[in-house]
């Protein structure tokens, strides 16, 4: 992401998700001085009051989650094994899996290993991951497929999968915005893929989308990659890549 960019960001943050809470207070707190008002409706006040800060809370919380990602990104990479991570994940939300009766399934080919920062990695699949499962079609179990491959000197990685899949025309540069949501039915705030598109950029690297309505939608995640040897029992050497 672009420091403009992310400048605009942040200040559609404050324009938008702080202000506006902030003013509501301001203004209950106002009404709340006036001692004319019966006490039920000063209570109603106060409700409404605690609902604008636990809001102001939730901005805050995520600026936060922003910053802190920016911080990460200076952390030591280390070497990570993808499946053990893939592995990971799927255990922290095993209720999630089992309820929707998920399939996922990930194919790396030669590619065991990367050097990379673990938090990064962990949230991007975290993130899409979750997303394939969160946005299935109704009646339909989601199933999600996670490849990598080479091509030149960059790494490819694919999250591909069956579920409500989005209109894109016209919206393709939003999907990634904070706090934009294609699926208002479904429980979401917009803040997931706007963290994988910032760790990405982060780590060096792109992410794309395709999609269409009802045929599930596909991730593609680019990162260059940085030769490290390491040498299999039969003496093969084998590269891993950092971002």
């Amino acid at each position: 992401m672009t420091a403009n960019k992310g400048l605009e960001q942040f200040s559609y943050i404050v324009s938008h998700n702080l202000r506006s809470p902030v003013a509501n207070i301001l203004g209950l707190a106002d009404l709340l001085q006036n001692s004319e008002y019966p006490h039920e409706v000063k209570e109603q006040f106060f409700s409404e009051m605690f609902s604008n800060v636990e809001r102001l809370d939730a901005v805050i919380t995520d600026l936060n989650s922003i910053l802190q990602a920016k911080v990460d990104v200076k952390a030591k990479k280390e070497k990570i094994n993808l499946g053990a991570l893939v592995e990971e994940i799927k255990l922290s939300i095993q209720p999630l899996i089992n309820e929707e009766k998920a399939q996922i399934s990930y194919r790396f080919e030669n590619i065991k290993e990367v050097a990379s920062v673990k938090s990064y990695l962990y949230s991007i699949f975290y993130n899409l991951i979750v997303n394939s499962i969160k946005y299935r079609r109704p009646g339909i179990p989601p199933e999600l497929e996670i490849r990598m491959e080479r091509k030149g000197e960059f790494i490819l990685i694919f999250f591909k999968d069956n579920g409500l899949g989005m209109d894109l025309t016209n919206k393709r540069d939003q999907i990634f915005n904070l706090y934009k949501r294609f699926h208002h039915h479904i429980e979401g705030k917009g803040m997931g893929l706007f963290m994988v598109k910032t760790q990405v950029e982060m780590l060096g690297g792109k992410i794309t989308v395709d999609s269409n309505v009802n045929e599930g939608t596909l991730f593609t995640i680019l990162l260059k990659e940085t030769v490290i040897p390491i040498h299999e029992k039969n003496g093969a050497t084998v590269s891993l890549f950092g971002g």
